[in-house]
Order: C-alpha cells, then structure tokens, then sequence
C-alpha cells in the first residue's frame, strides 16, 4: 500500500470515528433529557418545550453522512481512472499485435489464392455459379427490345423511349371518342296544378315575384320534362337573382342529364350569386360528366356549342382540364377530353393553341396534340400548320405536330 492509498483509508477511518461519536454524544443528550423530564414534579406544570434544537442537530448530522458518502464515491472514482487507463493502453497494445498476426495471414492469402486462381475459376465453372453482373437484366430486356435492336439508330431508339414515357399516361391510350350513353327521357305531366305554376312563371305574364317564387316551388314537386323546361326557363332569364338561384338549386335535386346545360349555362350569369350556386351544382351532379360534354357536340348545333365552351371558361373548366389531361384517373382525363374535343369543334381553339404553344409541361402538350389528333375537325389543320412555323417550340413537338397533320391527310374524302 502506497502513501496515498494508506492517507485515504486513514482519512476514511477517522471520519467514521467522527460521526460514530457524535451519533453517541446525540444519543446521550436525548436520554439525559428524558430523565430529566421524568423526575421532576408532577404537581408543578411545566411550558410546552420547543424542539428546535433537536432538529437543527438531526438536519446537521444528516448533512455529515451525505458529506461522507460523496467524499467517498469521489475517492473511488479517482482510484479508477488510473487503473481504467493503464487497462486500455494494454488493450491497444494487444490489438496492435493481432493486427501484425492478422496482416502476416492475409498475405498469405493472397500468396496461396495466386497460385490457385485457375483451379478456382474451374470449379466455379463446373459448379454451375454465375457472376452477379451477369445474372442483371440487360438494357434492351427493361425496355422490351430483341437482340435485333443492337443495330438500331439513336432516333429509333429515342422514339422507342419517347413512347415508353408518353402512354404512362391513359390520355394517350385513347383511340377514339366514344359516343355518349342513352339517357331515358322523362314524361310530360298534364296535372292541373302543374300547368297552372307553369304559366305563372313567366315574368311577361306575372310581375309579382312572391306569385313566381309560389310556382317555382310547385314546380319542384313534379320531376318531369315540361318541369324541368320551365325551371330551366327561370334559371336562365327570370328577372330576380334569387328565383334563378332557387331554380338551379332545384335542377341539381332532380340530377338528370337534361339539366346539366341549364347549370352549365348559369356559371356564366351576371350576377356573382347565381354563378357561385351554379358552379357548386354542377360539382353535385351525380351523372357522369363526359357524356354530358359529348351530347352537346352530337347535337351538332355550332351556337349552343360555343355557348357551352364560354360557360365553361367563366367557370374555369377550360385550364383545369389542360392539367387533367395527364392525371392517372381514366374518368377524370376523359372528362377533360371530352371538353377539350368540344372546344374544338365548337371553333373555340385560340387557348388550345396557345397551351401547346408555351404550357410549362410537355406532356400537356403532347396531350393536347393528341385530343386534337381524336377530334379531326378539318378546321385546325391551318393552326397546326401555323404551329409548324412557330421557332418557339422544340424538335420533339415539331415532330409530334407533323403526326398529326399526316393523320389528317389519312382521312379518306
């Protein structure tokens, strides 16, 4: 034991010497105390005693014995770290020596697998085993090319990753615009109370508006055509904004295929109160859009057409479409294509055009291109050919609008 070692447990010693006596001296006080308090005179009352100093001595003494129990814990760590340190500096030392084993064996290794690298080479032959480079898929089986494809050209390869890229979405995947599905008609009412509402809802014959909003209300008990028409009627041209609101409102509950026009053509009202009723009616019909788009265009009247596409622009349904050409939901593209195919044929190309021209996503374009392409309407072979002009637009899209005339030029007479 060296110095340091035997002043510490000499230390340790006294200071339990130390706090064995006081613990003595305190029991001693208070056993002093108690006879004390047991001798003296029953018959003389004594104060109520105070015991303050009993545990300001018990708070002292329970601050010796942490004191204690610190210094000690401090003493222990303080052995520990030399021995933890001369530990490690073995243990390094060790690990150095292995290193040197180590390094002595691998060169070894690799002095016996020079002389048997031809042997191994064999046996991994007759084993069967493979190279991991050799069992990945070559580039010509990702993209579905034969052996044949080595001798193609960088444009024919171009074009085979360009539509690869393209039918991702199913906007290209569309061949032809489908004709719109049936709708079943409703039947004429002749119910007297009907006819009676019906004629009241004209403002030329009945200015009281309290009297119209009455037959409005009548009108929305009898779900067949000649109802629908008048409500149409007053959604359209009825002199007060509410009673064309309360009419939209009332189409949209019977959600028939004949009331999507009248909506349709309410997003274009003059007064903000009956777009905004419109626009939110036509989101809440339950029918299925596209064909609605497509039985406009089948009717082959050009005015009603266009008077659909302008409705539809104050709506913004024209812009929301060009992005919902390329969404991965085939109802929501055809929706947009639909439309598009309209504007097409209405003769409202200008925007079209333009979004071909200078949209920020090239596959809006080529989508565009596409429903242009499905539409064939004789009347756009001019802008594709003015588009053909335009320097502004890439070698890709030139190539892509150039297709397209040819298609045109496949139509027969």
């Amino acid at each position: 034991m060296n110095f340091q070692n035997r002043t510490t447990f000499i230390f340790r010693q006294t200071a339990a010497r130390i706090t064995v006596l006081f613990l003595l001296f305190l029991f001693t006080a208070v056993r002093v105390f108690t006879q004390t308090q047991t001798r003296m005179p029953p018959a003389r009352q004594q104060p109520a005693e105070d015991y303050t100093w009993w545990y300001l001595s018990l708070f002292a003494l329970l601050l010796a014995l942490a004191g204690a129990v610190v210094w000690m814990l401090k003493t222990r760590k303080a052995e520990k770290e030399p021995a933890t340190r001369i530990s490690k500096k073995e243990k390094l030392m060790s690990d150095d020596n292995a290193w040197d084993d180590n390094s002595i064996d691998a060169n070894r290794g690799l002095e016996w697998f020079r002389r048997h690298k031809k042997s191994i080479g064999k046996s991994i032959g007759k084993s069967g085993k493979r190279n991991l480079a050799e069992s990945l898929p070559k580039t010509g089986q990702i993209f579905n090319l034969n052996d044949s494809s080595d001798d193609l050209s960088s444009e024919e390869f171009k074009e085979k990753l360009e539509n690869l890229q393209v039918t991702q979405f199913p906007v290209f995947r569309f061949e032809k615009l489908e004709l719109a599905r049936p709708v079943s008609p409703l039947t004429n009412s002749n119910d007297d109370a009907l006819m009676s509402a019906i004629e009241q809802t004209h403002d030329e014959f009945e200015e009281d508006e309290e009297v119209r909003d009455l037959a409005v209300r009548i009108l929305a008990r009898f779900k067949t055509r000649n109802s629908i028409e008048a409500l149409s009627q007053v959604a359209l041209y009825d002199l007060s904004s509410n009673l064309r609101s309360k009419a939209i409102a009332i189409l949209t509950e019977f959600d028939h295929e004949s009331v999507f026009e009248t909506v349709l053509l309410a997003c274009a009202d003059p007064t903000r109160e009956v777009r905004a009723a419109a626009a939110r009616s036509l989101f809440r019909l339950s029918f299925d859009r596209a064909d609605a788009w497509r039985r406009i265009a089948e009717m082959g009247d050009k005015y009603r057409m266009r008077q659909a596409v302008l409705a539809a622009k104050e709506a913004d349904l024209v812009k929301r479409s060009f992005d919902r050409l390329v969404h991965p939901d085939r109802k929501i593209t055809y929706e947009a294509v639909a439309l598009l195919s309209l504007m097409i044929q209405a003769g409202e190309t200008e925007e079209i055009f333009k979004s071909i021209e200078n949209h920020n996503d090239s596959n809006v374009k080529l989508a565009l291109l596409h429903v242009v392409e499905l539409t064939k309407n004789g009347e756009t072979l001019s802008n594709l050919y003015e588009l053909l002009e335009k320097s502004s637009i890439t070698k890709e899209l030139r190539d892509r609008v150039d297709k397209v005339i040819q298609s045109f030029e496949m139509i027969p007479a």
